[in-house]
């Protein structure tokens, strides 16, 4: 049996209840997201939970194309850098984005996105898509 942490198997109980979360430092006010047990900023170990609002602005990605035979069932795929409305940024993907209007990406940036839980292999994650 795998060992979870109690942050991150919290973080999947609330996907599985279709809860996107991050977690509030009370002290200084920032928002961790993927939830964290220790603030990024400044190190306080009591962080509250907070569902997030799902809304951010794309401001960079990419293409990333998988050569193996096992991955290659994920890609390619846009890969993109989000800044969320609450003050922090993610790495997370755009699924099911079309690979041949990527070139017009690039004329949207920053793009307003929401956030969506997806699943695929039996796992929820999240991802974002164009609004």
């Amino acid at each position: 049996m795998i060992k979870i942490e109690s942050h991150v198997k919290k973080w999947y109980d609330h996907l599985e209840e279709g809860k996107i979360m991050g977690k509030k430092c009370p002290d200084c006010g920032a928002t961790e997201f993927p939830p964290v047990p220790v603030c990024n900023n400044c190190s306080n170990t009591n962080l509250e939970w907070v569902e997030m609002k799902g809304h951010g602005k794309l401001v960079s990605f990419s293409v990333m194309r998988f050569m193996d035979a096992i991955q290659s069932k994920y890609g390619p795929k846009v890969i993109g850098q989000v800044e969320l409305d609450e003050g922090t940024s993610f790495t997370a993907s755009l699924e099911d984005y079309d690979l041949e209007k990527v070139d017009e990406l690039y004329d949207l940036l920053p793009a307003d996105v929401t956030m969506e839980i997806i699943q695929k292999d039996g796992f929820k994650f999240v991802s974002f898509k164009l609004k």
